[in-house]
């Protein structure tokens, strides 16, 4: 039997007791599906979805700057290496950068030209130096090429004539000198010789004595008697610049009863199977012996001309000093010279015996008429 209290408590009771087992089960129902949903995050995913983008209601709190991180990533893709700030440090820090490997530079393949190239460029002319050595002169802008076209020029018996638009313009002449004996003038004018260079003095090659040509009196009047127009040239054997006006002083007083046309030519040259007082000039004092032989001449009122072979010429003075300056008398047995520069006047064709000379002389044609100049 209970008491009114107890059975009123007994009543109460039941409801709470229901209560409390459905909390029991909702919590274990809870961590069952904790359990569960930590089983499989730990598990490989092998077909991950992306995470949807968070909201910005759902934004997390950052540190400072890590928010700006955050949305470079979700904003523009952003990867790992793209945030490589330790790469951008070690750049603006010396000390961490890593020095750029130096890189050489390839060699630049070189081709040595052959002769036949050189040959055929037209910048190039060979020059023989002496003792035989031969060398390929680069052929330079600042000096005046020739312009002769040799298809113009005829040759009959040994004479070589000039011709432009069908007319003669050039003359005739034959060097002179004591080796060449006796000469008949009269017959060189009528064998169509105009002119003649007559050799007036020169300078022992090993005594240094100037003396004067031994026919050079009787062959310049004989030469002007017979309407022949005469030039000279003294063979020099100076060795400064003092002896070459010396030598220049020598040819005008021995030119003083005598008027010429025709140019004063200074010679230079080494001595055949002999040693000369020449020998050890070089090049620089050899251009500076002829320039003040032939400005001393110049000065004086006579035309100068600068003598020699394309290798003398080339090979044995300093070309643009010279060759811009004085006209040239170029010695060549080519038939055609490859000697590049200009050239008044040629001493062509080996020596030879010539109607009205005793001994053996070469022909010289000149492309100007120097009674005009």
């Amino acid at each position: 039997m209970r008491l009114p209290d107890e059975q009123e408590e007994y009543g109460m009771g039941t409801p709470v007791r229901y209560t409390i087992a459905a909390v029991s089960v909702f919590i274990l129902v809870i961590l069952a599906v904790v359990l569960v949903n930590d089983s499989r995050s730990k598990s490989v995913d092998k077909n991950p979805k992306p995470s949807p983008t968070p909201s910005p209601e759902a934004e997390l709190e950052f540190a400072e700057g890590q928010k700006d991180i955050e949305e470079l990533y979700r904003d523009h893709k952003l990867r790992s290496q793209d945030l490589d700030f330790w790469g951008m440090y070690q750049d603006n820090d010396p000390a961490l950068a890593e020095p750029s490997p130096t890189v050489e530079p390839l060699p630049t393949p070189t081709h040595e030209p052959t002769e036949e190239e050189l040959a055929a460029d037209g910048k190039h002319v060979k020059v023989t130096r002496r003792g035989g050595k031969e060398e390929w002169m680069e052929i330079s802008a600042d000096i005046p090429l020739y312009t002769y076209d040799f298809t113009n020029l005829k040759i009959s018996n040994g004479k070589m004539a000039y011709y432009q638009d069908g007319e003669k313009c050039s003359f005739l002449g034959v060097d002179l000198s004591k080796s060449s004996g006796t000469v008949d003038f009269e017959r060189l004018k009528e064998n169509g010789v105009d002119f003649v260079m007559l050799r007036l003095g020169s300078r022992g090659y090993e005594t240094g004595i100037i003396s004067l040509d031994e026919s050079f009196v009787s062959n310049i009047t004989k030469a002007q008697s017979a309407g022949l127009e005469v030039g000279v040239s003294f063979f020099s054997q100076a060795v400064s610049e003092a002896e070459a006006v010396e030598e220049a002083e020598f040819v005008i007083s021995n030119l003083v009863p005598y008027r010429i046309s025709y140019p004063v030519a200074f010679e230079m040259g080494y001595i055949s199977n002999d040693d000369s007082r020449i020998d050890t000039l070089d090049e620089k004092l050899k251009t500076q012996v002829a320039e003040a032989f032939l400005d001393r001449i110049e000065k004086e009122g006579y035309g100068a001309v600068l003598y020699g072979s394309k290798n003398w010429l080339l090979g044995e003075l300093l070309p643009e000093q010279l060759l811009n300056k004085y006209d040239v008398w170029l010695n060549d047995q080519a038939s055609i010279p490859d000697y590049p520069y200009q050239f008044k006047m040629w001493r062509y064709g080996e020596a030879q015996k010539i109607d009205g000379i005793e001994g053996e002389t070469s022909y010289t044609i000149s492309f100007v008429d120097y009674t005009r100049k």
